[in-house]
């Protein structure tokens, strides 16, 4: 029996390491692209059509002059999330790696088109378009920060822990449509949070879990015992970066960090 072709679509964070070096033990035959990131000009602008430019300058002070001193506090946190996971986020080898700019663009779907994935696992990917999602449907798969359909967009712990939503403080993994995560659901679990993490701990917390119950839908997933539950739309949300006004209110209001 053939190894089955996995291609890993990502950007280049921690998170897109982690998921290489966890799938990499089980299929050493992983291909990475590496997407180049929409350039800040254009996400800035485009988020200013969505949701207004003083909500967007709050989000950039948040997330300029808040957030790196959260996660430069933070490192020790994250090395133990790692250690306790047996989780590496070192960098991917710069020769397994090739670069595209944008998924979406005819070259890069023909290009992916080429290599012929059995499945195809994106992270932090701009959001694909219909004839990307059309190309590959039922193929591609994703690790969702939050609890779907509740908590779409993104830092789903954190936005579930300001509504006092335990519950739905967890991660996703699904299959990719061309919504934002709205795709149909393959695995969720809640995660656990400690007195010392924060909003730059979260992520790390729920990519770890999140980690394990892909390799399981990977494996079911060849094996043709994956369950696949609709998202639905109850309770369905669209969650953003919080400002720095919102995070320190609801630090102070609602010790949430």
């Amino acid at each position: 029996m053939m190894e089955p072709r996995i291609l890993l679509l990502g950007v280049d964070c921690d998170f897109t390491n982690m998921i290489y070096h966890a799938l990499k033990k089980l299929y050493p035959d992983i291909e990475v692209i590496i997407e180049e990131p929409v350039s800040k000009g254009k996400l800035i602008r485009g988020r200013i059509k969505k949701i207004g430019v003083f909500k967007v300058l709050g989000q950039l002070i948040f997330q300029v002059g808040i957030y790196p001193f959260l996660k430069r506090r933070s490192e020790a946190r994250i090395k133990e999330i790692l250690h306790k996971a047996g989780m590496s986020s070192e960098p991917i080898p710069p020769e397994v790696l090739q670069n595209i700019g944008s998924a979406n663009d005819k070259k890069s779907i023909e290009l992916i088109k080429g290599k012929a994935p059995d499945l195809i696992i994106i992270n932090g990917t701009r959001i694909l378009s219909k004839e990307f999602v059309q190309s590959f449907q039922g193929k591609i798969m994703n690790i969702h920060a939050g609890i779907t359909p509740a908590y779409r967009g993104v830092h789903g712990a954190y936005w579930a822990l300001v509504n006092n939503d335990q519950e739905n403080c967890g991660t996703t993994v699904h299959f990719v449509d061309s919504g934002i995560d709205t795709g149909s659901i393959l695995a969720q679990a809640k995660v656990e949070v400690e007195l010392g993490d924060n909003f730059a701990t979260y992520p790390y917390l729920q990519f770890a879990k999140g980690i394990n119950l892909l390799m399981e839908a990977v494996q079911k997933f060849f094996e043709g015992s994956l369950k696949v539950t609709p998202a639905g739309s109850d309770k369905s949300s669209l969650w953003y970066h919080p400002t720095f006004m919102e995070y320190f209110y609801y630090w102070k209001t609602k010790k949430v960090k």
